[in-house]
């Protein structure tokens, strides 16, 4: 203090700006360490959770895979394809599909046998949102198709549209033994996927042609070959998958 006393006035007001600076800066350090540390925490618990999906995630296909014999490679391939291995389970509310149908359905974009459709779909929807204690409005799901016409709304980890779900999920609900399975669950969602592969003959005796033919069938209902891009990016997800999750 005594020092500061015999200063002059402009070597105090220079002291004191001198140690403002330093004040600044050390708080400006104590944030940025902060930042760093948040960002630190906020990636390692990405990662944690990163191992859980994996975890799970291999759990499910081995579970779906010894329950209906669908080959795991396989159900990896087409998981990665549909969901991003279960990550993407849709991007969109139904609510926004909902009011994307309406517009391309008044613009005159949308037939009325494909609107119709999209309405019995939304019924089953409904249901199967409260079957399971959901808002069927905030579900997520596939957002309307931007490159061509379509109504967009698949479900969950398998997407599939409502109407697929409900023809599946009795015998869903036998194998993960619970009344009301969820295709937002990662188990439900693949033994629902699994099942349908599984009822293209061969699919269970792992023959690559009977799986090129269960993919295409997946996408369009059809073994087309308009659809061998599909088969093609599924088989190679199949061989590949691993590359992934390491």
């Amino acid at each position: 203090m005594a020092l500061a006393e015999n200063l002059p006035e402009k070597s105090i007001a220079e002291f004191s700006k001198e140690r403002l600076k330093k004040v600044k800066k050390v708080e400006n350090y104590d944030k940025v360490k902060a930042r760093q540390l948040n960002e630190e925490k906020k990636i390692d618990s990405e990662l944690q959770d990163e191992k859980s999906h994996i975890k799970e995630l291999r759990e499910a296909v081995k579970f779906a895979s010894e329950k209906t014999g669908v080959r795991e490679d396989f159900l990896f391939g087409m998981l990665t394809v549909e969901s991003d291995l279960g990550r993407n389970t849709g991007k969109c509310t139904y609510a926004q599909v909902e009011t994307g149908v309406e517009k391309s359905y008044k613009k005159g974009l949308l037939g009325q046998k494909t609107y119709n459709t999209f309405i019995e779909r939304r019924e089953h929807i409904k249901n199967i949102a409260k079957e399971i204690g959901r808002d069927y409005e905030s579900l997520g799901v596939s957002c309307n198709p931007a490159k061509y016409v379509g109504t967009g709304g698949a479900m969950g980890v398998p997407q599939f549209m409502p109407d697929m779900w409900v023809h599946y999920k009795d015998r869903i609900s036998e194998i993960v033994e619970k009344e009301s399975p969820d295709p937002w669950i990662l188990k439900d969602g693949i033994v629902a996927m699994a099942l349908l592969l599984s009822d293209t003959v061969g699919v269970t005796d792992h023959n690559y042609y009977s799986e090129r033919n269960a993919a295409k069938i997946y996408l369009s209902g059809t073994t087309s070959s308009r659809y061998d891009w599909y088969a093609n990016k599924i088989m190679y997800w199949a061989k590949n998958h691993e590359a992934l999750m390491s």
